[in-house]
């Protein structure tokens, strides 16, 4: 009888191979960076996140603080001899109307000095002179993608690291008739401490956004988008007779495109 195994060849077995100390202790040090880079950015947007919305809690305490003030020096000035002064002015009213005057001048003087907006690192106006101690002018939101934010005064670069920028001599967002105000923020993460505007190349034509300046909430819906030259500062422009906010961003590697979205108000 012929053998079935006789065409089975054994082949002597080999003593496992050990990994060195050095091996091993590679392949962890290997690990540990791949865990982190992928949880590091996780809690890096965790934590900006916090920021940004403590930041917006203490701006919200502070323009109630205001009008909590304004209401208890009307009370006391009705119940005080009304007749012989003026009743007391509200602070925030008195900022308003100014920045109001800054925007017509802005629209009649044509913006001849907005160029790029990211060359903007100092503000064109400063609220403290007004005693309102903050660089933050409101709050931004777009729901679509998850955005609730405050608006700092000024593309420096501890305010894009942190939320998102009034571009200079752009108009300021309180509103009003022939207004655009452009806001700037960083779309990598590599360059902010979280992820700002990234998805907004996901906003479609009517999404919704929302600003809230110590004055009012305003709600604009998006009308358009478009990627345009760096230093095309045309279309960044106040447009007679329109309400505009245009959210821009960089736009490619190379960084000398920009990516807009353009909203206008509307009233319900």
């Amino acid at each position: 009888m012929t053998n079935q195994c006789s065409h089975v060849k054994f082949v002597k077995s080999r003593p496992p191979v050990l990994l060195s100390k050095h091996e091993i202790a590679a392949g962890i040090l290997l690990l540990i960076l791949t865990i982190g880079y992928f949880v590091y950015p996780i809690i890096q947007q965790r934590q900006f996140n916090i920021r940004a919305q403590h930041t917006i809690i203490a701006f919200e305490s502070r323009i109630e603080a205001y009008r909590a003030d304004h209401q208890h020096q009307l009370l006391h000035h009705i119940q005080s001899d009304a007749l012989s002064s003026h009743a007391p002015y509200f602070w925030l009213d008195v900022v308003g109307s100014w920045l109001s005057s800054i925007n017509m001048r802005l629209y009649l003087s044509g913006q001849e000095h907005l160029v790029d907006p990211f060359d903007y690192i100092h503000p064109s106006f400063n609220l403290e002179s007004f005693g309102f101690y903050t660089d933050i002018v409101g709050v931004l939101a777009i729901p679509v993608i998850d955005i609730n934010l405050p608006i700092y005064l000024g593309a420096s670069v501890q305010h894009m690291n942190n939320g998102v920028a009034h571009v200079t001599h752009s108009s300021f967002p309180i509103g009003g008739d022939s207004t655009n105000t452009v806001i700037a923020g960083h779309r990598n993460m590599a360059i902010t401490y979280g992820q700002v505007f990234s998805d907004i190349g996901q906003l479609q034509v009517g999404d919704k956004i929302t600003i809230t300046s110590f004055i009012q909430c305003m709600t604009y819906t998006v009308v358009e988008k478009r990627v345009v030259h760096a230093n095309d500062a045309d279309v960044l422009r106040i447009q007679s007779g329109r309400e505009l906010v245009t959210l821009i961003t960089t736009y490619g590697r190379r960084g000398n495109r920009r990516y807009l979205v353009i909203a206008e108000r509307v009233y319900n």
